[in-house]
């Protein structure tokens, strides 16, 4: 029997409804988190022109039954809830099952799956919500959408999607957020055909510093039910506040902006909490990114703790510096070959091509369009003074995108000190 079902419409009506897709991010986030609900312990994520030609998102979970697999992209149709009341017991990402059905309806969409108690698998194309070819295949356990040409059959959608580059940095945060929500998965990201990021399965802290880079403070606290993880930046930074709840990566108004107050503002910070469903309400905004607290002053009262009960006195000073041995800026090491330049920054070695990073900073600061900011960026080959290098370096820190060039190339290279070390017999 068949997991998948469609809502009743009263049940439909009750739950917060809204564009679910605006754009490729939102595509990717809505098919991310399908995969992680399906029990997935590997995603692999891959887009063309920033999403708007092509977006690939594949999963190890258990699939899709083959008696579901049409069922699976109408509307209304999930197998997270049956009534309204559910919503109080909710540990998944999805519940309102418009997510494929609304893929479908604006663009060219393969979704291929095969149910892990099944020997063959199934494919389905769709074209604006019309179904245009089904037959069984042989794959693995796990499902795959393709998703061609967003919005192909809605053009003026189409046109008022961002450029390129600006689409793909949505989507290189919804990667991570998702990563950083879920250490026990492994996540890979390929964008233009070149793998952007790629993490592997770690404990929280690991995963932490291994996607945003630097070191992190980490304090945890628990408490009636409830049990809160909190990571400081050691450096200073812009400030951001990550807030996760349940896995989930939401926004409180009343919380983060507290988070900030805490910080000074300062330093990076992101917040973990594990709380009971019941006390969490998913059903506020229509991109499920808004969630109430109905215990909300306990937790800010749990924080207070957690940062008092390490001694610290002010929170600007939460961290040591005197006992950190991370820079603020990334160490430069050296030039290699007049076209890498090679630094230490947090835990890792970076290997930086002084074009693309040279490129981004034209692009993303002195708004040149790509064309323009490649041809009056610093060049592979060209030689450069130690002075010039550190400040690429120090430019680097500040960028809104610090992976990819405006054409997608990745920017550096890096490798985990640790296991340098360890290749090497020391220990680190």
């Amino acid at each position: 029997m068949g997991t998948i079902f469609l809502l009743p419409e009263e049940v439909r009506s009750k739950i917060s409804a809204g564009e679910v897709i605006e754009g490729p991010a939102e595509c990717v986030k809505e098919l991310m988190e399908n995969s992680l609900d399906s029990g997935a312990t590997r995603v692999e994520v891959e887009v063309l022109k920033g999403g708007k030609r092509y977006i690939l998102v594949a999963d190890n979970g258990e699939g899709i039954a083959s008696e579901d697999i049409e069922r699976a992209i109408l509307g209304g149709a999930t197998s997270k809830i049956r009534s309204f009341e559910d919503l109080a017991y909710l540990r998944t990402y999805g519940y309102r099952g418009e997510a494929l059905h609304t893929i479908a309806s604006v663009s060219k969409m393969v979704l291929r799956s095969r149910f892990f108690q099944e020997d063959m698998g199934r494919e389905i194309r769709v074209e604006g919500g019309n179904i245009k070819n089904i037959r069984s295949i042989g794959m693995q356990v796990g499902t795959q959408v393709e998703v061609f040409d967003l919005f192909y059959n809605l053009p003026l959608r189409q046109a008022f999607m961002s450029r390129e580059d600006t689409e793909r940095n949505r989507i290189y945060k919804v990667f991570k957020l998702l990563a950083l929500a879920n250490p026990h998965v492994s996540f890979t990201l390929k964008a233009e055909g070149r793998t952007v990021m790629s993490f592997t399965t770690s404990q929280l802290p690991e995963r932490v510093e291994d996607v945003l880079g630097g070191r992190y403070e980490h304090l945890s606290h628990e408490r009636d039910g409830i049990k809160l993880n909190v990571f400081l930046s050691v450096e200073k930074g812009k400030g951001e506040v990550y807030l996760f709840v349940n896995r989930r990566p939401v926004f409180n108004r009343g919380l983060v902006e507290y988070l900030k107050k805490l910080t000074g503002k300062k330093y990076n910070c992101l917040c973990y909490l594990e709380l009971p469903p019941y006390l969490v309400d998913v059903n506020v905004h229509p991109k499920k990114w808004e969630v109430k607290l109905k215990v909300e002053g306990k937790i800010k009262e749990m924080i207070r703790e957690t940062i008092r009960k390490v001694n610290y006195p002010k929170p600007p000073s939460l961290i040591k510096q005197e006992e950190v041995k991370y820079k603020v800026e990334p160490r430069l090491i050296g030039i290699l070959e007049d076209t890498f330049i090679l630094a230490v920054y947090g835990d890792y070695l970076y290997f930086f091509d002084q074009h693309l990073l040279s490129e981004r900073y034209n692009y993303e600061v002195k708004k040149e369009n790509p064309d323009r900011a490649c041809r009056s960026s610093i060049k592979a080959g060209q030689k450069l003074d130690e002075e010039t290098a550190r400040e690429l370096l120090k430019r680097w820190l500040y960028l809104e995108n610090r992976e990819v060039c405006p054409h997608g190339r990745p920017i550096y290279y890096r490798l985990y000190l640790g296991e340098i070390y360890k290749k090497l017999g020391r220990s680190y």
